[in-house]
């Protein structure tokens, strides 16, 4: 899948959101993250903190995005599954940037 073929529609103001195994895949993630790792790159941020929620679709989602980032040399950091703010923490303690 091209980027061009990500669907706007997912892109919300302050997220991402999809239907499982519609608008939201295992490729159309893979995208989204070889275009964040893109951004990081331009960005000089090396390390970019991942983490999940407790959907079924986590495991999955997170392992495409992982691969994207990885594809654009960025280092990953998975802090599994964690609320919100423990991500937010992380990527800050981490010193990151994303």
């Amino acid at each position: 899948m091209s980027c061009n073929k990500v669907p706007a529609s997912i892109f919300k103001a302050y997220d991402i959101r999809g239907i499982v195994g519609e608008t939201l895949n295992e490729e159309v993630v893979y995208n989204i993250g070889r275009a964040i790792g893109s951004e990081a790159q331009a960005r000089h941020q090396q390390g970019v903190v991942v983490a999940r929620d407790g959907r079924l679709s986590g495991e999955l989602y997170v392992a495409a995005l992982t691969r994207g980032l990885r594809d654009t040399g960025r280092d990953v950091i998975d802090v599994g599954m964690v609320p919100t703010p423990l991500l937010y923490f992380a990527t800050h303690h981490l010193g990151t940037g994303s």
